[in-house]
């Protein structure tokens, strides 16, 4: 007689103790042992498929029985359209629910003529974060997501979403959502970023990270930030393309930025001079887009560099596919005592990637052992004749973990 014909309650696990042992299964991220666990019973079912289905491939939803997808689909918390291809599920998912999404990500769509790309059963209350590669336009993507994501914090838009663009419509939902903390612009918006739409950038509360892709106009960037006060208030993350004649009225609204990726035009303007007021940076990368007459840095734009103390990764190069366009970005009068000099100024520099023709030596490299022991990544352009190396009594940069040189050059049999 088993323990039911006598009347006694099979024992259970409480809610919290199961779901703790299922937690620490999807923590080794073995999806075998936690289908395993899922078929030891209908108790164990439940939160196992939680955790299996919780950022599923997009066609794995379609391979089910429609009357089972709606189970599914409410336990997707994050579901990435990675392929063109893929594109074909929305209008297969438009009937669904996803109730606990919180990340949704589009590659390209690509429909046939006529058809409609159905995003709204994705936007629910719970999404934290969008992103939409473009392809296909979604005519409700923005009214819906104003209205129904309170949470939303990201906001990744490489193409508009719209066939035809409303520049108000895009502010009034700039406006309402103020739970935006990281916004990007793509490349699409080259001919469809309009300066209103940047006037309302710059004055969301909540915004920590901005990403603008298509290279922005002097005079759009000059009447949008001539005027710093109460611009980009919490804005520590930026990236941004720009000629160089508008670097510094950027940089006057952007002081307490800490990270900026900075792609410049031009050379009418010293860049590095222009940064002076960014003096919270850590992190600086900025890439020249001079293919024609080439940019000379100054001994002034190299001393700049000397008023971010806290600058802690510091990339300098021309921006190009190849590594053919160095001769672009110079320092002739940069030598191994001037290079100690700029070194000497940035004592927490622990990542440097100088992609600049100048006059150091392994001299330079060497002296960074003692200067600045804890670097990890040094990335020089140079030809360095790396003999004195072969009888270096010890590890010249311990804590190296890159070290790229443009054309070493070792001799005899010391190599």
């Amino acid at each position: 007689m088993d323990n039911t014909e006598r009347g006694l309650d099979v024992p259970h696990l409480p809610p919290e103790i199961l779901q703790m042992i299922i937690k620490c299964l999807a923590d080794t991220h073995d999806d075998k042992t936690l289908l395993r666990a899922a078929l030891v019973n209908k108790e164990w079912l439940d939160p196992a498929t939680d955790f299996l289905w919780r950022s599923p491939p997009p066609g794995a939803l379609a391979a089910l029985p429609r009357p089972r997808r709606q189970y599914y689909a409410a336990k997707i918390t994050e579901l990435y359209f990675r392929h063109i291809d893929e594109g074909k599920y929305h209008s297969q998912y438009k009937n669904l629910q996803f109730t606990r999404l919180t990340c949704i990500g589009l590659d390209q769509v690509r429909l046939r003529k006529n058809q409609k790309l159905f995003l709204s059963q994705y936007i629910q209350p719970r999404l934290e974060s969008f992103s939409y590669w473009g392809g296909h336009p979604c005519e409700d993507a923005l009214d819906r997501l104003e209205a129904d994501c309170p949470r939303l914090n990201d906001f990744h838009a490489i193409e508009p979403l719209e066939l035809i663009f409303d520049a108000e419509k895009l502010n009034k939902f700039l406006r309402n959502r103020t739970s935006l903390m990281n916004v990007e612009f793509g490349r699409g918006w080259e001919y469809s970023l309009p300066k209103e739409v940047l006037a309302q950038l710059s004055e969301l509360e909540n915004l920590q990270r901005l990403d603008i892709v298509p290279f922005l106009k002097p005079l759009m960037v000059r009447e949008v930030w001539s005027d710093p006060e109460n611009k980009f208030k919490n804005l520590r993350i930026l990236h941004i393309r720009l000629p160089s004649v508008s670097v510094g009225v950027l940089a006057a609204c952007t002081p307490l930025v800490d990270t900026l990726f900075l792609e410049v035009k031009g050379s009418e303007q010293d860049v590095l001079q222009a940064l002076e007021p960014m003096q919270q940076l850590r992190h600086l990368e900025l890439e020249f887009h001079n293919y024609d007459g080439g940019v000379q840095l100054s001994v002034e734009g190299i001393k700049t560099l000397g008023k971010l103390p806290d600058l802690e990764i510091l990339l300098i190069r021309p921006w190009t596919r190849t590594r053919a366009y160095y001769n672009n970005l110079k320092a002739s009068w940069l030598g191994d005592d001037e290079f100690a000099d700029m070194m000497s100024s940035l004592p927490k520099l622990k990542s440097l990637v100088f992609h600049v023709e100048c006059s150091i030596t392994l001299k330079s490299i060497t002296s960074l052992g003692k200067t600045h022991p804890d670097m990890y990544c040094c990335d020089l352009h140079g030809v360095f004749v790396l003999d004195d190396w072969s009888v270096a009594p010890g590890p010249v940069l311990p804590n190296l973990r890159r070290l790229a040189m443009d054309a070493p050059d070792l001799r005899g049999r010391t190599r």
